[in-house]
């Protein structure tokens, strides 16, 4: 599968797409991905520290609002603002324990930077999402080179 074939997975409209598919600054789709998804807040930038005000839970409400879907109530919501985790991939595994009942899972944007790059999307597309090596730099461990779903 190529780069490009992953861009619809992630952005369902046909205008980030297009524009993904068309920059005219970037020849990668992995550049173009993350510029647009980091642009439109459809991915959830975080730092390697972690989040800072419940971050995470505020990028749900704000997925669910723009989809008009719930993956969680409020009472499942508040408490997974206040899980308490020591490294960012355990709150990620809680946040997938919760959405994945309603299908969907948190993912991580490869990066080669000190910074998290998360976004939402069905779990019907894990496999194709997490087989991609979209950073193609022999530096970096392989595992970190794919989109990830920590479960």
């Amino acid at each position: 599968m190529a780069d490009e074939d992953l861009v619809p997975l992630i952005f369902d409209d046909t205008e980030d797409i297009d524009i993904i598919l068309n920059d005219p600054d970037e020849s990668l789709a992995y550049y173009s991905m993350l510029n647009h998804g980091l642009a439109t807040k459809r991915f959830l930038f975080l730092d390697y520290k972690g989040e800072v005000d419940q971050e995470i839970v505020n990028y749900i409400l704000d997925y669910e609002y723009a989809y008009d879907i719930e993956l969680g109530t409020a009472d499942q919501l508040e408490e997974l603002g206040e899980f308490d985790y020591k490294y960012l991939p355990e709150k990620i595994r809680e946040v997938n324990k919760l959405i994945s009942r309603k299908g969907y899972g948190l993912f991580s944007y490869p990066t080669a930077g000190d910074f998290y790059a998360l976004f939402i999307a069905e779990l019907k597309h894990e496999g194709a999402l997490t087989e991609v090596d979209l950073l193609e730099d022999e530096d970096i461990p392989e595992k970190e080179r794919h989109i990830q779903l920590y479960i």
